[in-house]
């Protein structure tokens, strides 16, 4: 019962100190919010020029697969309309027709996807640039306020570490007897056993 006690008081202190640290993480968490809004706007500003730049390539991606995929549906559509009449043999047959078209159709995916790729490595360079520029400004000037963000974590630190250390000490002085005892009756229980 002691224990049980003991531990009902352990999880009220712990709740009571959650409810105590809530005001002091969601102070902090604005702070931080507020401190980096500028470069999260900067980088979204980033993030729109490059968007910008490559959705030509995109759009001219998109456009060249659309019309290969019609031309692919057109050709198959014969294909598909025989297979509707084929009986289990021809199916076989009907197979090794459209592999070759399956085939061309990834190669030539393949081809627009490196095209793609090529076309957009310049933009994905200068934009890995950028990322890299701001975080590198980050590391040189630091986040603003930052040693005040660590004050605030010391300070709850160490009010946690004040509310708490009663609460262990108590349970630890509670349970010393019960573990001397268990200790006892394990002994015996060797002796015994021996």
């Amino acid at each position: 019962l002691k224990l049980a006690d003991s531990l009902d008081a352990l999880g009220a202190a712990a709740a009571k100190l959650r409810e105590d640290m809530a005001p002091y993480y969601k102070e902090v968490r604005e702070m931080w919010l507020k401190d980096t809004e500028a470069l999260r706007q900067e980088l979204t500003k980033d993030l729109e020029e490059v968007k910008e730049k490559i959705r030509p390539f995109l759009d001219q991606f998109s456009a060249k697969w659309t019309e290969e995929l019609e031309q692919y549906r057109q050709r198959l559509a014969p294909v598909a309309q025989e297979l509707k009449e084929l009986t289990k043999q021809k199916v076989e047959l009907m197979q090794e027709k459209l592999t070759p078209v399956a085939e061309e159709a990834r190669d030539r995916l393949r081809g627009h996807v490196e095209e793609l790729r090529k076309s957009l490595a310049p933009y994905n360079e200068e934009l890995r640039q950028k990322l890299s520029q701001k975080l590198e400004e980050i590391r040189e000037k630091g986040i603003p306020q930052a040693a005040e963000y660590q004050a605030k974590v010391v300070e709850q630190l160490s009010n946690m570490r004040e509310k708490v250390t009663p609460l262990v000490q108590e349970l630890k002085e509670r349970l010393t007897p019960y573990a001397e005892s268990l200790k006892t009756r394990f002994i015996a229980l060797l002796d015994d056993l021996q």
